[in-house]
């Protein structure tokens, strides 16, 4: 009739049940999960070659150009310099690629070097490494950081006064070295994308892993 309102229809049961198991879905939607301690890291940029080496050098890296795509084992590394020091000697030459050892050298003059002034009133005068570009694969099966020359391994420092600070022996503790190794691996997650250390897991009870690969954790 004109005038009068328009009565809707009532939904049956089965559209009402359908209603409310969309309610409830979209409810259980709505917690956030846990961040996660994994995410992607953004792609390195390009080195461009020889641009990077010419940079490494304006900052005072020591190093000698590897052969392009310089190969060991199945893997190759293109790009690839083998550094021997920088704002601290290494304790013996380390094959990295270029991106990497511009990383590394940025590390050392801004993570490791105030850290030991910060907390042993020293500088280092050697860094101890356990090795950049080698051919292995991880637990999983796929090829390592190591493998792209993306990754470096850290036992520790000496300083300037011959004394050592390494992880396997100084990490644990209430002592200026033990302070000295943790403020190193807590910063060095703002330089390089995966940082991996005794806290981490068992397998880097004695050292540190830094690396520039695809994955973004901090786990020292």
């Amino acid at each position: 009739m004109p005038g009068s309102a328009t009565r809707r229809p009532c939904p049956s049961w089965r559209t009402a049940a359908a209603v409310l198991l969309a309610l409830a879905l979209a409810a259980c939607g709505t917690a956030a999960p846990p961040p996660p301690r994994v995410t992607r890291a953004p792609p390195p940029p390009p080195s461009a070659g020889e641009a990077c080496q010419r940079q490494l050098a304006a900052r005072g890296v020591i190093f000698t150009p590897m052969p392009q795509a310089a190969a060991l084992g199945a893997c190759t590394l293109p790009d690839g310099v083998r550094v021997e020091g920088m704002g601290a000697a290494m304790n013996r030459p380390v094959a990295l690629a270029c991106p990497t050892a511009m990383a590394v050298d940025r590390w050392v003059d801004e993570v490791v070097q105030p850290a030991a002034r910060r907390h042993l009133k020293r500088q280092v005068g050697v860094v101890h490494h356990a090795g950049g570009f080698a051919c292995r694969r991880t637990r999983g099966g796929n090829p390592s950081e190591h493998a792209k020359g993306r990754a470096i391994d850290i036992w520790g420092f000496e300083l300037d006064d011959g004394s050592k600070a390494l992880v396997r022996d100084h990490w644990s503790g209430a002592g200026a070295r033990s302070r000295f190794l943790q403020d190193v691996a807590r910063r060095s997650c703002a330089v390089f994308h995966t940082v991996l250390g005794p806290s981490g897991d068992a397998d880097h009870h004695d050292h540190l892993h830094l690396d520039l690969g695809a994955w973004k954790l901090c786990a020292p």
